[in-house]
């Protein structure tokens, strides 16, 4: 594939320009995190170097802010790129946000939103799994990008409907992580050595207790610090933001009321 583009901040877009280049897919980069910290604030003329000649854009931003200058603003790509042919957003943002970038951005463009789990490990390794949303054809089309920087590349239909999906998907995991921190709870009370328990439970416990977060996100909670909890509370926000009309929506509201009064703890 030729003319393809990486843009955005968060630690997931090197992983991935590193693991095209790999694969010898030519990919160019914008606007990726300096290795050493150090800020840089690309130029006009840079933004119009890396536009020229774009006909895939994957961008890779840290939050919504990021999204509309990288799209709209500033570097503006989805006005500056005169060939562009498709935007796939690798993060995770407001299912109703991705949905209404769909009139702002010109009908020939396609969109596909991509939003993913797994560990900055996973991503060098190329172990992410993606949720997708958008046209089968243009998500076929560059199916090879996916193949090199994930294990795992799912459509779930529309575009738009892999962002609810993957919401959904951190609800189920954030609601299952609240029970554990419970039940291990009740069990430290009853004086049950809690790394047995955690041992002879296996699986069941395995990737439960913390959410799936992608790494595109600025908020990368530790097991047992006050974050987590903030971040269950967030995903389930997120969730309540993304139900339809009509929807039944007290035991979302229950769940996050047993979040924001759940303490810190540390698996020992």
């Amino acid at each position: 594939m030729r003319g393809i583009g990486i843009a955005g901040s968060a630690r997931v877009a090197r992983p991935f320009l590193a693991r095209l280049h790999a694969a010898e897919i030519t990919a160019e980069a914008f606007g990726l995190a300096p290795l050493d910290g150090a800020g840089h604030e690309a130029s006009a003329a840079e933004a119009q170097a890396f536009a020229d000649g774009l006909s895939c854009l994957i961008i890779a931003p840290r939050g919504i802010a990021e999204t509309e200058a990288l799209l709209f603003e500033g570097p503006a790509f989805a006005k500056r790129a005169a060939r562009l042919e498709t935007i796939v957003i690798a993060a995770t943002l407001s299912p109703r946000y991705v949905r209404a970038l769909r009139g702002r951005i010109d009908a020939r463009i396609a969109l596909i939103d991509a939003p993913f789990s797994g560990s900055f490990r996973a991503a060098e390794e190329g172990r992410l799994s993606f949720f997708l949303g958008g046209d089968e054809d243009e998500i076929g089309r560059i199916a090879t990008v996916f193949d090199q920087i994930g294990h795992q590349a799912t459509r779930m239909g529309g575009f738009g409907t892999a962002m609810a999906a993957k919401v959904m998907n951190d609800f189920l995991a954030a609601s299952a992580t609240a029970l554990t921190r419970i039940a291990l709870d009740w069990a430290e009370a009853q004086g049950i050595d809690e790394a047995r328990l955690i041992e002879m439970t296996g699986d069941t416990l395995d990737g439960l207790l913390l959410p799936g977060h992608d790494i595109a996100d600025p908020v990368a909670p530790e097991s047992g610090t006050a974050d987590c909890v903030t971040t269950l509370v967030r995903e389930v926000e997120t969730a309540l933001d993304t139900a339809l009309k009509g929807a039944h929506l007290t035991p979302p509201h229950k769940v996050q009321e047993m979040f924001r009064s759940m303490k810190s703890r540390a698996l020992h």
